[in-house]
């Protein structure tokens, strides 16, 4: 429930549940007063459930008593003479609290007991035909009603009310509701206060809570509020953001590590070739190579090292333009297998993979395979996972093996397979992580600065395909990449895909 619809709730429970308690309090009150103010009205012919019946009722049968003797002292003024009819009227006046005073040739015929004749009589003989008091009815009040005798002779017909005891409910009634409505305000204002607020409050206090732990950089408390309210909803803001600090803290960490590692790792590759070159300038300085020949030696030792620092700093710019995503790509429709046959081309007449074994087995439908890449991206990729393999060969035969072939759902799987020294099982799993390297590969003049793989995961997630590395210590190694088809054009590239 929304905290207006709460707002909207209480506004009406405050209004709904007085009103309602007023009700009640005049029905309880009510029924418990009457009974003393109005004997008989609580119980039997009288008794009802609301107390204001009974005082309806005690109006209704004066009113009709009343009405029935002004008609019979208008129309049959005998029946004031007899004497059956007055007791029997007089028995009915004095369930409704009244009586009669019939007044014939100026003596009292007929009177009600326990009426005030004196009061009466006295207030008759000042000419006051009608007792009238203002405000709330207290004491008796009177009518009196003239008529003519049968004979001729004139009399009085007084109706006596008395109000005492209804004065008396109400004065006693009024108090206590007041009260009560008063109270049941207060209690029921307090209540439905002290609850919406509590209900604003309680989860404020949490979010402020915190907010503090974030403010102190403490992101491992989460906020649960439980509600689906706005409060709810900001609370669920505010764990989505923290949860987002987290990470970007957790990210920030990390990279801050990554940074680290890359210091130790730029420190420890560039140690090696720089103390080489050291070596081989102060050998050159000091006559120590006394010959053409050692000087040309030592020069291309420097050339070497070089030209070692070079690729390790090329490779570190690509990855870092690599990792922000800067390095545009140049798209284009490649056949791979052809793709492929050049390059295992290009691989056997370098230099360096002589002595090297290296064949290209395309699949039996992999005839022509299409797909969308940078060929320079690729072909960078390729040649890295080419020179890790090559550095780690051992024995006489080296053996460097490409295959293709074609998986369900169009897509197409490109293995490198090399005979050396295999990865360890638990360094398997990081391989391709950035400047990770295997304990093995520590050793020095192997040139591997733990990126080299790095660079070829983001190319090959570039191109919408994945890395994995599968190994077996001592056998060697098998790299599978995996790359999407392109299926919006078939027709074959220019050149085969060749450059």
């Amino acid at each position: 429930m929304s905290i207006r619809k709460k707002l909207i709730f209480s506004y009406a429970a405050m209004i709904a549940v007085p009103i309602l308690l007023f009700g009640l309090t005049i029905a309880l009150l009510g029924n418990l007063l009457i009974k003393d103010a109005l004997p008989g009205a609580g119980g039997g012919k009288a008794g009802h459930s609301f107390p204001l019946s009974s005082i309806r009722d005690l109006f209704t049968g004066r009113i009709e008593l009343s009405s029935g003797l002004k008609f019979i002292a208008e129309h049959d003024p005998k029946l004031l003479s007899d004497q059956a009819f007055l007791t029997d009227t007089g028995a009915k006046l004095e369930e409704v609290d009244s009586g009669m005073i019939v007044i014939r040739h100026d003596e009292v015929t007929y009177a009600s007991s326990g009426l005030p004749m004196d009061k009466i009589l006295a207030n008759l003989s000042d000419g006051r035909m009608k007792a009238e008091h203002p405000g709330p009815p207290s004491g008796n009040q009177w009518e009196t009603i003239p008529f003519l005798s049968p004979d001729g002779s004139s009399g009085k017909l007084i109706i006596v009310s008395d109000m005492k005891p209804v004065a008396d409910f109400f004065k006693r009634l009024v108090p206590l509701v007041l009260i009560t409505l008063l109270g049941a305000l207060i209690i029921t204002n307090g209540l439905l206060t002290y609850l919406v607020s509590r209900s604003i409050i309680k989860p404020l206090y949490a979010l402020r809570e915190a907010a503090g732990h974030i403010r102190e950089g403490d992101l491992d408390h989460p906020i649960q509020l439980r509600r689906q309210d706005e409060i709810g909803q900001l609370g669920a803001a505010f764990e989505e953001m923290r949860v987002r600090l987290q990470a970007s803290l957790g990210a920030q960490l990390e990279l801050e590590q990554d940074r680290k590692e890359l210091l130790a790792n730029i420190s420890h590759d560039l140690k090696t070739p720089i103390t080489a070159i050291q070596g081989c300038t102060d050998c050159l300085r000091d006559g120590i190579a006394d010959t053409e020949e050692k000087r040309q030696k030592y020069v291309q030792m420097i050339a070497g090292k070089t030209t070692e620092m070079n690729r390790m700093i090329e490779e570190l710019q690509l990855y870092s333009t690599l990792d922000t995503g800067k390095l545009p790509f140049h798209w284009d429709t490649v056949d791979l297998t052809a793709y492929m046959i050049q390059l295992v081309n290009e691989l056997r007449l370098d230099p360096r993979f002589s002595g090297t074994e290296v064949t290209f087995t395309p699949g039996a439908s992999t005839e022509q395979v299409l797909i969308r890449a940078d060929r320079q991206k690729l072909h960078r990729a390729l040649m890295n996972l080419a020179d890790n393999s090559l550095q780690y060969m051992k024995g006489e035969t080296k053996k460097l093996q490409f295959s293709l072939d074609e998986e369900p759902g169009g897509i197409y799987l490109l293995q490198i397979r090399d005979n050396g020294e295999g990865i360890p099982a638990d360094a398997l799993p990081r391989v391709f992580d950035r400047f990770f390297r295997a304990q093995s590969s520590r050793s020095p003049g192997k040139g591997n600065n733990g990126l080299g793989l790095a660079i070829v995961k983001q190319i090959i997630e570039a191109h919408g395909g994945t890395a994995a590395a599968a190994s077996q210590p001592g056998e060697g190694t098998t790299i599978l990449l995996r790359l999407p088809s392109w299926k919006q054009d078939r027709t074959k590239p220019e050149n085969g895909g060749i450059q």
